[in-house]
């Protein structure tokens, strides 16, 4: 991996991505979209200005994914990424030549930009980062920000070495104990509708009223919509099949190992209620998912993850497997321990912070995890000028799951605007 900036024009892919490139499919997606939406109809000579001084400071960005005898590997390309008319899903990533794949798209529709990223180049955190710098650039463009302002990533600026490294790496930890291996969990039913076509259910919701309820349990906000999420998915539950229902939670490690990092650093929380138990009050949920996630949030909790995660990487069988039979391997492991394991997902990027200056030329923040045929419907959250943006995209037809979600929310007092996104 290079060390710093320009010193090599390739790097290898960070520990979590190492995944995605055997496993990424129309079927396994492994791509999320992060949006801004201002108050005029955006203006591409703008975008496009904006896309092309902010993709070389994020030079692990601006990079295809080619493919190496041992490893797939990440090549720098100084070309900018053109604009797409914008979809209500991620766009998928096409392959070009057969041999390099592009990672990252813009796209934009009235006055929205989105961003569509491969996790192969990064998580949440990364994601938003970039997308705070182009928006940030498009109304330096647009006349309205005079500079970019400070807390947001500088184009003029030249990226840090820290940028580039792999924390999972940095942080493997000296210990031989991976985590417990769990059982497979229960799965929404339904038939995904023909390729290409999700439907995404998005709800505004005022952060104080969710606080609110959260704080009554005593409970975050991430542990409450967990709750509410797994709550949900019960009442759905047929009462027969498998009886675990068990969430998937990215938790971003930056919050507990200290990384400047813009690729991957996020691990999984995995909290679940069993059914077999007889039935569960809701209560009874926030409770065992309030504690379950404070227990999995622990340091060497999440050392027995990094162990598990890094520690296959100096397996020799594993090093000098030749590329396509690794793929075979991981695309394996991952149908039967990866997406198996989970009934559904919600990520919670928290709190946003806009500077002042940038904000006020802002309508709103949006984030979409694209989802899987397994999970068939993944939930983001995230919290900008107040409210709750939470997100909803399903592969199948069928809205009952989200329906009680938010009828949940505002059956417990909380004023929820809900719209479906075409």
């Amino acid at each position: 991996m290079a060390g710093r900036p320009g010193e090599k024009d390739w790097f290898s892919l960070d520990n979590a991505a190492k995944i995605y490139p055997a496993t990424a499919s129309p079927r396994s997606p492994a791509e999320f979209r992060m949006t801004f939406t201002v108050k005029e109809p955006v203006r591409l000579i703008w975008l496009e200005a904006a896309a092309k001084r902010v993709m070389p400071r994020f030079p692990y960005y601006q990079v295809l994914l080619k493919k190496g005898f041992f490893w797939y590997y990440l090549q720098r390309n100084d070309l900018s990424p053109g604009i797409s008319p914008m979809s209500n899903m991620p766009l998928g990533m096409p392959s070009e030549r057969g041999h390099s794949t592009r990672l990252l798209r813009i796209c934009a529709a009235g006055a929205t930009v989105a961003v569509d990223f491969s996790h192969i180049l990064t998580d949440g955190t990364g994601g938003m980062a970039f997308l705070l710098a182009l928006a940030a650039m498009y109304l330096r463009e647009a006349g309205l920000l005079e500079r970019t302002p400070p807390g947001v990533m500088n184009p003029d600026e030249e990226p840090s070495p820290e940028e580039f490294e792999d924390a999972h790496r940095r942080y493997f930890p000296d210990i031989s104990i991976s985590p417990e291996r769990m059982k497979p969990a229960w799965h929404l039913p339904g038939e995904p509708m023909e390729q290409g076509r999700i439907r995404v259910l998005s709800g505004s919701v005022p952060v104080e009223d969710v606080h609110s309820q959260a704080g009554e349990k005593g409970v975050s906000i991430t542990e409450y919509l967990a709750a509410v999420y797994l709550h949900s998915l019960a009442e759905i539950h047929p009462g027969r099949g498998r009886n675990i229902i068990r969430l998937e939670i990215p938790l971003d490690m930056r919050r507990v190992f200290p990384s400047r990092t813009m690729r991957n650093f996020s691990l999984y929380l995995s909290p679940e209620i069993d059914l077999a138990l007889g039935e569960w009050t809701f209560d009874e949920t926030v409770t065992e998912i309030h504690h379950r996630m404070g227990l999995m949030k622990s340091r060497k909790q999440l050392g027995r993850q990094l162990h598990r995660n890094v520690g296959s990487e100096f397996n020799p069988l594993v090093r000098y497997l030749p590329r396509f039979l690794k793929d075979m391997v991981l695309s394996f492991s991952y149908s039967r321990l990866g997406e198996g394991l989970h009934s559904g997902v919600i990520s919670n990027l928290g709190r946003v912070q806009v500077p002042k200056g940038m904000a006020g030329n802002i309508e709103s923040l949006g984030m979409m995890i694209r989802p899987n045929h397994v999970m068939k419907k993944s939930c983001s959250v995230l919290s900008f000028g107040g409210m709750l943006d939470i997100t909803f995209a399903s592969v199948i037809e069928d809205l009952t799951l989200e329906k009680l979600f938010f009828r949940f929310l505002a059956g417990s007092g909380a004023d929820v605007t809900v719209r479906e996104i075409q």
